[in-house]
């Protein structure tokens, strides 16, 4: 049996309480981090998988929808730097959301750096907005 629980307002007991209303609508509602090379999702959450689309490129498919295709998503990357063997993040100079190709069930990122495509390396991207 199917439960449902109404409440607008979460209270703990040390930490205070904040609005269910911040919680719905102000939590990340996707996100993924994989390795540079596009083949390995190291952890997720509501992606049902990874599509390496070209050097760079890459979308990722949500397990539910987005309400629409104009939600917020964040992403960045790091790669570790052979010659000095420290990490380098990118800015988002080298970072770039897709918006242009995104739907409400797959969001596409781009990084314009071909020192990430390393299985060493990481990306990540994030999804904020409102489920279908």
């Amino acid at each position: 049996m199917a439960g449902k629980i109404i409440a607008d307002t979460l209270e703990h007991s040390t930490a205070g309480s904040i609005a269910t209303n911040y919680v719905v609508e102000g939590s990340a509602k996707a996100w993924v981090t994989f390795s540079g090379d596009g083949t390995t999702v190291r952890d997720s959450s509501n992606t049902s998988s990874l599509v390496d689309d070209g050097t760079g490129i890459f979308s990722y498919n949500l397990t539910s929808s987005m309400g629409n295709a104009n939600y917020a998503s964040n992403s960045s990357a790091s790669y570790i730097n052979s010659t000095n063997n420290y990490a380098t993040y990118l800015s988002m100079n080298y970072v770039g959301n897709l918006s242009a190709t995104r739907t409400t069930s797959q969001n596409n990122v781009g990084f314009w750096e071909t020192a990430l495509a390393d299985p060493g390396n990481d990306a990540c991207s994030s999804i904020l907005g409102d489920l279908a």
